[in-house]
């Protein structure tokens, strides 16, 4: 085998990551909406005649967005489901962010938008947090002081 042919074999073996500020898109089936979920019929420790239901276990985060300094996960819940906020959020991604958010609709109709991983956020992104939360089911919680007062500051009704 020539050298050049096993590397080039495996490059095609790999799977490139995502490069930073790229959104990973969003496969509605491979996601469970919340609105078409099943429960599992559990029999193994019933009597006869008995069913047991029991809820399917957590899933794991799936990342729905990253660049330098903001990660966005999503984990998939039985009620709502939590989008996860992780880093900082100022006008050089805020813009990503409503996008990735609108597109986290697809997976959930009701979602949680949990900001208490956010360490910095400016203006747009109080912006962008609002127009998503006004376009459907959807809360943020869990914010640190400084965002909650830069709610405050801009007189916008943001947190349930």
């Amino acid at each position: 085998m020539i050298r050049g042919e096993a590397m080039s074999h495996a490059r095609h073996t790999v799977k490139p990551r995502p490069a930073y500020g790229s959104r990973r898109p969003i496969n509605p089936a491979r996601h469970v909406r919340r609105d078409g979920h099943t429960t599992a019929i559990d029999t193994s420790c019933a009597d006869e005649g008995d069913m047991v239901l029991s809820a399917p276990p957590p899933t794991p985060e799936h990342l729905l967005y990253v660049d330098h300094i903001l990660q966005v996960t999503c984990t998939i819940n039985a009620g709502p489901s939590v989008i996860n906020l992780i880093g900082e959020i100022d006008s050089s991604n805020s813009g990503e962010l409503l996008r990735t958010l609108t597109e986290a609709r697809y997976i959930d109709d009701h979602l949680i938008i949990d900001v208490s991983g956010v360490t910095f956020a400016d203006v747009s992104a109080v912006r962008a947090l609002q127009s998503f939360t006004a376009g459907g089911s959807a809360v943020v919680r869990n914010a640190r002081p400084q965002l909650n007062r830069l709610v405050d500051l801009l007189g916008v009704a943001l947190f349930d």
